[in-house]
């Protein structure tokens, strides 16, 4: 791991993307104690409250083809649940993209992927709430400390995390889509529970079933298996 820290930067996936175009090495990690101008999934944006989170970026570096990069988003899930369950057991992938810690969201992940001269380019940007006590416009939301009732040093949250992934790279090296996918599945909230969802501005109930090859979302309703893709159906929880 080469890691660089700032005090501040306006977003670490923009910066990290940028130097994986020059002469960056895999496993280089841009952290920031403040970003100013975080991003989430699908254009949202993501706030931090600066020193008391994490936020950072690392990028590695594969052979995977855009059609593997489903099997790549669901290690990464996979890697930061198993991280998590040492301060909660349920961990969980709340679809597509969050990751839910004793049922309320408590990490947002970004990755970002461009191919160049037959290797494939994927920066992680990931932020967790760490230290942060007060949720009160985010009743969905928490924190480590919230959820441990202690606080934690972010730079040993960082140097775990990324530890936890080097451990578990030779499950995506040596691609176990299978185990991968069965792991996300086993990790997936609310799957196989009846759960209350919204459709088209409807209030529905449904099943989490499956997520396909394409990374939608496969639901039971009313008996029939349906496919989502993301912003097509929420989930409300």
């Amino acid at each position: 791991m080469y890691l660089i820290s700032f005090d501040s930067l306006p977003n670490t996936n923009e910066f990290l993307v940028d130097l994986s175009k020059k002469d960056a090495n895999s496993w280089t990690v841009i952290h920031a104690k403040n970003q100013t101008k975080g991003k989430g999934y699908a254009g949202n944006e993501w706030k931090v409250v600066a020193g008391e989170n994490l936020t950072f970026s690392f990028l590695l570096k594969t052979d995977y083809s855009f059609q593997e990069l489903i099997y790549f988003n669901e290690w990464i899930s996979n890697v930061i649940c198993l991280f998590l369950k040492q301060f909660h057991p349920k961990s969980n992938v709340k679809w597509p993209n969050d990751i839910i810690l004793n049922d309320k969201k408590v990490c947002g992940i970004l990755i970002e992927n461009h191919r160049s001269n037959g290797i494939m380019n994927s920066v992680i940007g990931i932020g967790i709430n760490v230290n942060q006590a007060d949720f009160n416009h985010l009743p969905k939301a928490t924190s480590i400390r919230k959820v441990t009732d202690k606080e934690y040093d972010i730079e040993e949250i960082l140097a775990d995390l990324m530890h936890h992934f080097e451990n578990e790279y030779p499950i995506l090296e040596q691609k176990n889509f299978e185990q991968i996918h069965q792991t996300y599945l086993d990790n997936l909230f609310r799957k196989d529970e009846i759960s209350h969802f919204r459709l088209d501005g409807v209030e529905v109930d449904g099943i989490i079933r499956d997520v396909n090859e394409a990374g939608n979302l496969l639901i039971e309703i009313n008996q029939e298996l349906r496919e989502f893709k993301h912003k097509e159906i929420e989930l409300l929880f």
